[in-house]
């Protein structure tokens, strides 16, 4: 074979390759190199200050911390806030959804602390069936990702710590705001002490019933916070009330029952006995003449 064939050969050789390689490449669906793919490879948590998921859940870092202002502005629980900012680190494509289109997506969004945007992802439901999983859509496809996101699903309340004293345990229902100062019932509430994390000197006051239920208002020290804890959690606190005597029961009776009752109660007179005749004397008669 002379070098002018070899190299035909050789040429010919890398056109069949190419051309099989782009076949072998355009055959594969576009969509499946997706798969397994990181959704936020470079986030860096450590610059998130801000996370919001429309306008449901909205956290924010400030001066006092982490707080949630779909909350009353309450502070966030801090480590279920890390917690699931980790998963998003670890989040992945599990699969592509062909033919399936997000309706209501809500977006998912970090922001530093000047405002710029960090990541976004627009989340759509779970997976019906799996139980994990959650639909997203990530560069122009609708993918399935490896986490269900369960917490950026729900409300405000869900990212903050209910539990608010040790001992006894109490935990909140809900955060009062807006009520006035008599239905509080603060001035003349009672005053207990109880413990928080070692602190046993912590003050607590106790006021009112909230109206139509039978939670009360709860206060802490001086702190800005009022809460509605279930009345059950307080009720060691509040002092109980003294034993109440127990009164005989007197059966008040009329004046004619009494009368009747004195008169049943009499004994009955006893009929004098018939004097018998044998035994009454006999009248003596005169002495007869001789």
């Amino acid at each position: 074979m002379t070098t002018k064939q070899l190299a035909i050969l050789l040429g010919a050789a890398a056109v069949l390759g190419g051309a099989a390689l782009c076949l072998s490449s355009g055959s594969k669906p576009s969509g499946a190199k997706l798969n397994g793919k990181a959704i936020f490879p470079k986030l860096d948590i450590s610059q998130v200050a801000r996370v919001e998921l429309g306008d449901k859940l909205k956290l924010a870092s400030g001066e006092k911390g982490w707080t949630v202002e779909t909350y009353h502005n309450y502070p966030a629980d801090h480590a279920k806030l890390t917690e699931n900012l980790l998963k998003l680190t670890e989040l992945k494509v599990g699969q592509v959804s062909r033919g399936k289109k997000l309706e209501n997506a809500d977006v998912l969004t970090l922001k530093d602390a000047s405002g710029k945007e960090v990541a976004s992802l627009p989340l759509g439901e779970k997976h019906a069936k799996w139980g994990h999983g959650r639909y997203a859509t990530f560069e122009g496809e609708t993918v399935l990702v490896s986490d269900s996101l369960d917490s950026f699903g729900t409300d405000g309340k869900s990212w903050v710590e209910t539990k608010i004293v040790d001992t006894p345990w109490i935990s909140f229902n809900d955060i009062a705001e807006g009520v006035s100062e008599e239905d509080l019932g603060f001035a003349t509430g009672v005053v207990a002490k109880v413990t928080i994390a070692g602190d046993t000197n912590r003050v607590a006051t106790i006021g009112n019933k909230v109206k139509n239920g039978n939670d009360r208002y709860f206060k802490l020290d001086n702190s800005e916070w009022v809460y509605i804890v279930p009345e059950y959690s307080v009720d060691k606190l509040l002092p109980k009330p003294p034993p109440e005597e127990k009164k005989e029961e007197v059966k008040e009776e009329s004046k004619e029952e009494a009368k009747l009752a004195q008169e049943e109660a009499k004994p009955e007179p006893e009929e004098p006995k018939p004097v018998q005749e044998a035994h009454k004397p006999k009248p003596e008669e005169p002495a007869k003449e001789a």
